[in-house]
């Protein structure tokens, strides 16, 4: 769906110091968000992006820009209700299994594997400590290591990020609220929607609307089969994920340990010459998942023999 599945987000801007001094950060200009939208880049055209997410006690800036879209990335829509798609990974192979530096992609050949960029000094605006991340070779993984308090920024902040490298970025982004409400266990089984609940929000968004509840049920993670449910929601504090797609998902694989993860954003994007880059701000909670019938384990002690614990993590 989007920067989500483009690089894992990890603690590493630490709890700094706690009160507000008002501070943008770096620039202490004015931000105009009013024309923000939610704005994600189209599937195929992604070429990775960076994201400022307030994390469970730490606020994270990082992010990475690749020179191609990964073929891996490119997802098959196998059904749509509403604003929920039911989504499927490729399955390419490539006979004989390519070289080193290469992946297999679209009609089961081998293409370039892509490469991450070096877009110059990534820096943040409106934070509330000056963020600047210069670029790290050969990995290019820009990720803020000084100290950042936490949450990072105001509830109704403008936010903004720019590149300085030969890859040219000005992205915008609003202050969202933590995300909260969110129960931390629930019961999904085949016939049956799928209703999600979280705490709406008490500061309005700008006119333009840019604040979405990005909400992806997954329960074969662990299994041959990379199928999943995204849904895009207004910030209300609820959505139902149709009857239909939970159905169809069930059916198509389970594996141990399912999830469902719900995200509050704002989602900008631009045009570069490799595809589309992405800022995100977001907060994330994970919800674990019971389906009936379903064991998760992680060794045999977790299975009643003779059960034992499968490759796929349930007891089987």
């Amino acid at each position: 769906m989007k920067l989500a599945s483009l690089f894992l987000v990890v603690a590493v801007a630490p709890l700094g110091a706690c009160g507000d001094d008002g501070s943008t950060g770096a620039d202490a200009a004015p931000i105009d968000t009013s024309t923000l939208t939610y704005a994600p880049c189209a599937n195929d055209r992604a070429v990775g992006g960076f994201a400022v997410e307030l994390g469970d006690g730490f606020t994270a800036v990082q992010g990475q820009v690749f020179d191609a879209v990964n073929p891996g990335k490119l997802l098959q829509t196998v059904q749509t209700e509403g604003t929920c798609s039911w989504v499927r990974a490729p399955q390419f192979v490539c006979d004989p299994a390519c070289a080193g530096g290469m992946t297999c992609g679209t009609g089961n050949v081998c293409v370039a594997q892509p490469v991450a960029q070096d877009v110059g000094d990534v820096v943040a605006f409106g934070l509330k400590a000056e963020v600047t991340m210069p670029p790290r070779a050969p990995a290019y993984f820009y990720s803020f290591t000084g100290t950042l308090p936490h949450p990072g920024f105001d509830p109704g902040a403008s936010l903004r990020l720019t590149t300085a490298g030969t890859t040219t970025l000005d992205l915008l982004g609003w202050g969202i609220e933590p995300l909260a409400g969110v129960p931390a266990t629930m019961t999904v089984q085949s016939g049956q929607a799928m209703a999600v609940s979280w705490t709406a929000p008490t500061v309005s968004p700008p006119a333009s609307d840019p604040v979405r509840v990005e909400i992806t049920l997954n329960v074969n993670g662990h299994g041959l089969v990379g199928s999943h449910v995204d849904c895009v929601a207004p910030d209300t504090g609820s959505f139902t994920i149709p009857e239909p797609l939970v159905t169809a998902l069930l059916a198509d694989g389970l594996s141990g340990f399912p999830t469902a993860t719900v995200r509050r954003t704002t989602t900008d994007s631009a045009d570069v010459a490799a595809g589309c880059v992405e800022l995100d701000v977001r907060s994330q909670v994970t919800i674990d998942l019971t389906i009936p019938g379903l064991t998760s384990c992680s060794g045999n002690d977790d299975c009643t023999p003779p059960q034992t614990c499968q490759a796929d993590l349930t007891c089987g």
